[in-house]
């Protein structure tokens, strides 16, 4: 409740300074619901006030933007993520014959830096970017489904410290435009003087090259994008003696993108295809371990417990590749002279393949032995189907020029395929292997578990109920 009294605050206060000392004003708020099943979740919600003023060559600006995400997936633990951000950013710009530039810091705290050059008849431009700061990415909650009266979460903050560094060229000439872009992010460890706390070690390569033309009424533009990300998770506890590392993930990612857009007076139509590819892998060394939440705890509270879940240790190795391809197009109108009607209407076709492949290794002390258990989970999902898009802008020009714009977003599903196998490896039962060696594992198979509020079944229902998203957005300039 607090919180919301803020918000209002704000958005009024922003309000009266809109009409007191700027041209431009802009309030836009959205949400997105995209699953809410008993073992899977994910919503995200984000409201923006944006405030500007320009005299001449230089303009000031500031805004605050709310917004907040969660989800949760469950499988041996609850894993929880949520992320709720108030940021404020205030930014000072100037622009002269040859020489553009742009500063703003956020309350991360965060800043960036651009520097552009372009020649008086703007057929080439050079730009290059330098950013850094404290970021915030949220917090994650690992609850265990064996759940003790001593232990009921593991609760750890993630904040990455990040430097950032791009470089792009563009060149025009008649109705051709070309643009190539690069951008490097690395992430540099930190200890913080916290209880538990995620700790990243990032490197993140960003290429992206566009080609548009204009036509004599219409405009086409193409674009590849390829990125490659390189991270290492820790998770950490600490205490007035040590650190102790109670995660420890090395995930590799690739993106490639193509994007195909037409525009043609009041139609638009896009096409895009997306292919990511990740993983992660395991390190059978101790201390190593993908999930060990024994570490996660004080020596005098693990002393107090019963041999339960906090003895086993995780290690994980994990493939993911996705495709989709989506496609589609919309039109507007422009009704009305003195308040404009701008109705929209876009219907997006789409198609998804993608495959999980997880090997889990459990592993379980008991004094001197390790009893270890494998097993092996894949799951596949195939979905068809169309995002059907409504929106309408209404809008009165003048010397005060306000403009108000709602709009929805519905998935309608046509076809979802979706395979949840687990095959098991184990021990045989009351075989135990001595200390820091794993048991010898005889293959053997179990037929694909159903867990409660899994996809399968009504899967078109669940995303046809909870695949919505909603924004409403107002402006003002004079």
């Amino acid at each position: 409740m607090r919180s919301s009294k803020k918000i209002s605050l704000v958005i009024g206060l922003a309000a009266n300074l809109s009409f007191a000392v700027s041209n431009s004003g802009l309030a836009d708020c959205g949400g997105l619901f995209l699953l809410h099943l008993s073992d899977k979740q994910f919503s995200t919600q984000s409201c923006n006030i944006r405030d500007s003023l320009k005299i001449d060559n230089y303009g000031v600006y500031a805004s605050f933007q709310h917004s907040a995400v969660q989800g949760r997936y469950t499988d041996e633990w609850s894993i929880k993520g949520k992320n709720t951000q108030n940021i404020v950013t205030a930014g000072f710009e100037g622009n002269y014959k040859y020489i553009s530039f742009d500063v703003n810091i956020n309350s991360f705290p965060a800043a960036m830096a651009t520097l552009s050059y372009h020649p008086k008849d703007s057929l080439f431009k050079v730009k290059a970017t330098l950013a850094g700061g404290a970021i915030e990415l949220g917090n994650i909650s690992w609850i265990p489904d064996d759940k003790t009266q001593i232990v009921n979460s593991i609760s750890a903050n993630w904040t990455s410290h990040v430097l950032y560094g791009g470089l792009s060229a563009e060149y025009n000439i008649a109705a051709h435009h070309i643009n190539l872009s690069g951008g490097y992010l690395k992430t540099i460890p930190h200890n913080p003087d916290k209880d538990y706390y995620v700790r990243d070690s990032a490197g993140v390569l960003i290429m992206n090259a566009n080609y548009g033309y204009d036509f004599h009424n219409s405009r086409l533009d193409a674009s590849y994008t390829f990125a490659n990300a390189n991270a290492t998770l820790y998770g950490i506890y600490h205490n007035e003696e040590s650190r102790k590392r109670f995660m420890y993930m090395p995930l590799d990612a690739t993106l490639h993108k193509l994007n195909a857009r037409w525009e043609w007076e009041k139609i638009r139509t896009r096409l895009e295809y997306f292919h990511l590819a990740g993983r992660l892998s395991s390190n059978p060394n101790r201390f190593y371990e993908t999930l060990a939440p024994n570490r996660a705890l004080p020596a005098s509270v693990i002393k107090g417990l019963s041999f339960a879940f906090l003895q086993k240790t995780f290690r994980v190795d994990a493939d993911l590749s996705t495709t989709a391809l989506l496609g589609g197009g919309s039109y507007r109108w422009n009704l009305g002279k003195r308040y404009i009607f701008t109705p929209n209407v876009g219907l997006d076709f789409f198609g998804i393949k993608g495959d999980l492949d997880i090997d889990k290794t459990i592993e379980t002390t008991r004094l001197a032995t390790i009893n270890s258990y494998k097993e092996k989970t894949f799951r596949e999902l195939s979905a068809i189907g169309t995002v059907l898009t409504l929106e309408c802008e209404v809008r009165k020009e003048g010397p005060v020029s306000l403009a108000l714009v709602y709009g929805v977003s519905q998935i309608i599903p046509f076809y979802i395929d979706y395979k949840d196998q687990n095959s098991n490896k184990s021990a045989e039962p009351g075989t135990t292997t001595p200390s820091g060696q794993s048991g010898n594992s005889q293959p053997g198979t179990q037929a694909g578990k159903d867990k409660a509020g899994s996809l399968e079944g009504g899967l078109s229902d669940l995303l046809f109920r909870n695949g919505f998203a909603t924004h409403l957005g107002i402006s003002v300039r004079f």
